[in-house]
């Protein structure tokens, strides 16, 4: 087997080959590739890896990530490294080239002089961890000296034929009119949504809605709360018009052609305890099916009770998985 960077002319190969190793559970299109890795910001073509055989088929891939922008208050970690994503071959040249470019990647992360390296995670990232269900991912991990935590992240999954917003948050919502409201962000929102974020998530969601913003037409599809003229509280949704895949839609193919999604979605401190992140929450469900979504999914959240509130249940799980090199 040879162990080469990956080509642009790779990428049909790398897609059939993903398709081969996950496709089931997570299906792989050319528009979240492109958007994911070789789109992204972060992306490093000598970062990126494939393994093929004497006839030039590729039995494994995989990419590496360090931050080449600050990711908002959390800056560029420069201790901190990722493996976005490992696909193999499903039989034992595919395994034994997986635990090869694996080693490659993590070379090329200690060389960057990165101390910590996690699977999944990175920005951009695919899975918030190690998918719980690949057995053989977990111990290919672990043969190259990664721990994989009992922690789990879940992804979780709606069909919304019978979605209604519940009584009691229209009758909360009622009572508190006069102080706050729901609606889509306007390019007029904008400054005070920032400034929200900036003050309240100001790492990743900071940063994360700060790009999606740069390529959208419209900032419409992320609901803020607000206080006045103040914005107290958002929630980002996605649907099949949204030009950014949000992490909710990146395995849209399982959910069908009416998908949605929903996440991330926070509120002030200030303003929590009165049950104003349950009616963001389904304000956003019920905005989500208003685009035509039939099914949705919100991801990479510990939060099952809460989501639970309103028919959300467990769909994928992940386990949070690193090396310290």
């Amino acid at each position: 087997m040879k162990i080469r960077h990956f080509h642009a002319d790779d990428q049909p190969a790398v897609l059939s080959l993903w398709n081969r190793c996950m496709g089931d559970s997570f299906p792989l299109d050319a528009l979240l590739f492109e958007q994911n890795v070789l789109k992204d910001v972060h992306f490093d073509p000598s970062a990126v890896w494939v393994v093929e055989d004497e006839r030039g088929e590729l039995l494994a891939y995989v990419h590496a990530k360090v931050c080449k922008e600050p990711l908002g208050s959390a800056g560029t970690l420069p201790e901190q490294g990722w493996v976005g994503a490992l696909a193999f071959e499903p039989n034992e040249q595919g395994e034994q080239s997986a635990r090869a470019v694996l080693q490659t990647a993590l070379q090329w992360l200690k060389a960057q002089g990165r101390k910590r390296v996690s699977y999944g995670s990175d920005p951009a990232h695919f899975f918030p961890g190690v998918p719980a269900e690949q057995a053989l991912h977990q111990q290919i991990l672990r043969e190259v000296g990664f721990t994989i935590s009992d922690h789990v992240a879940v992804d979780l999954m709606r069909d919304l034929a019978d979605y209604r917003v519940p009584e009691e948050v229209e009758s909360n919502l009622r009572h508190l009119r006069e102080q706050y409201t729901i609606h889509s962000c306007t390019p007029q929102d904008v400054p005070a949504l920032l400034r929200f974020l900036q003050q309240e998530f100001p790492g990743r969601w900071y940063y994360e809605t700060v790009k999606r913003l740069e390529v959208e037409e419209t900032p419409r599809d992320i609901l803020i709360l607000t206080h006045g003229e103040e914005v107290v509280g958002f929630c980002h949704t996605f649907h099949r018009g949204s030009r950014r895949i949000g992490p909710s839609i990146y395995w849209r193919k399982l959910l069908g052609e009416a998908y949605g999604g929903l996440g991330p979605i926070g509120l002030a401190a200030s303003t929590r305890g009165k049950g104003l992140g349950l009616a963001l929450l389904c304000k956003g469900v019920e905005y989500v099916k208003a685009q035509g979504a039939t099914r949705m999914a919100i991801d990479w959240t510990n939060l099952v009770d809460f989501y639970g509130k309103i028919g959300f249940r467990v769909w994928k799980r992940y386990h949070p998985a690193s090396v310290t090199l």
